[in-house]
């Protein structure tokens, strides 16, 4: 009985089989496959481009940030520099007067 029960499905298999052979043999079915192959082809070459065109704006939008915090930091410095030299003036001149005197 097992033969019996399994004969439905080997045909079936069979008719499947023949079905898509028929079907890949189509010039209807040639042609849309291959467009659909291009057409993916196509995609992926987009979907690559727009995905390195974001990556460069983000890129560029940390370099911008970068930028701008390594001027912060610049100008942060420039007014330490600026304020330590108006200390050691005083001084100096504060020494200046002692000795003077």
């Amino acid at each position: 009985m097992a033969d019996t029960e399994d004969h439905p499905m080997s045909s079936f298999a069979d008719r499947a089989r023949s079905a898509l052979s028929r079907i890949e043999q189509d010039d209807r079915v040639r042609q849309t496959t291959a467009a659909a192959k291009s057409v993916a082809a196509q995609a992926e070459g987009v979907s690559q481009n727009v995905s390195r065109k974001v990556a460069q704006g983000d890129a560029w939008d940390e370099l911008r940030g970068d930028v701008q915090l390594l001027t912060e930091i610049a100008r942060a410095h420039h007014a330490l520099i600026v304020d330590l030299i108006d200390r050691v003036a005083a001084l100096e001149a504060q020494a200046g007067g002692r000795g003077d005197g």
